[in-house]
């Protein structure tokens, strides 16, 4: 049962829960483009955002890539483990696009030679700031064998999860990932779900992000539904 609320972020809110060492983690329909832009909602959004993560964490933990999933106890809520995050987003690119190709001048929708891991600073007033490996250990955010654990779980789950969309017409551009400790081992946090990652819809070519679907809520809606069938309702 839920408790005291403890946090609320942009798409989720987390509650104490019965047990000391769990969490419950609450999705919201709310989604915000970009930085001071208004909140819009979309139907259904943070049921299906707790569906597809659920499944998700599910699927990877099958290959041996631990996350904080403990249970789905209703259609918006995700009891977790109580991690003690690391105030880092990593984010995985497959494929330059938006401001990653404007920045470095790269062609928009050329697929990298390799996988890119970046590092970027959860401080919203600073603007999530990239940073890099040292920056992460001189500031004591992460040590170094806490960062190559994280660096082979973000590369781990990346070949994953290519592979698990392209086999539902879905090319994964970028997704973002947060990481947190428990019990001495480095867990997957937050969620994974079309709030944290941008695809290709290689059925119409379109791109799919939180961006794009916050300027037409009536079409996010069907997008997400469509999303949702597509991710549920493959084969592993």
């Amino acid at each position: 049962m839920k408790k005291t609320k403890i946090h609320e972020g942009n798409s989720k809110k987390l509650y104490e829960s019965e047990k000391e060492n769990e969490l419950i983690q609450e999705f919201k329909d709310d989604v915000i483009a970009g930085a001071g832009e208004k909140a819009v909602k979309i139907k259904g959004k943070g049921i299906i955002n707790n569906q597809i993560s659920a499944h998700l964490f599910k699927f990877l933990d099958s290959y041996n890539i631990p996350s904080h999933f403990i249970d789905q106890p209703s259609s918006r809520e995700m009891v977790v483990k109580k991690l003690k995050m690391i105030p880092i987003e990593v984010i995985i690119r497959n494929v330059a696009s938006g401001e990653m190709a404007k920045k470095f001048g790269i062609e928009e929708g050329k697929e990298l030679e390799c996988p890119i891991i970046e590092y970027y600073l959860k401080d919203e007033e600073r603007q999530d700031p990239m940073i890099n490996e040292d920056h992460i250990v001189a500031f004591g955010h992460a040590t170094t064998e806490e960062l190559k654990e994280i660096h082979r779980l973000s590369s781990k789950a990346n070949a994953i999860l290519k592979d698990f969309f392209r086999r539902r017409d879905l090319k994964l551009i970028d997704f973002t990932l947060e990481f947190g400790r428990y019990d001495r081992r480095i867990y997957v946090g937050d969620e994974i779900s079309p709030e944290t990652c941008r695809f290709v819809d290689l059925q119409t070519g379109k791109k799919i992000d939180r961006y794009i679907l916050s300027k037409d809520v009536k079409a996010a809606e069907e997008i997400y539904t469509e999303i949702k069938e597509r991710i549920l309702g493959g084969l592993m």
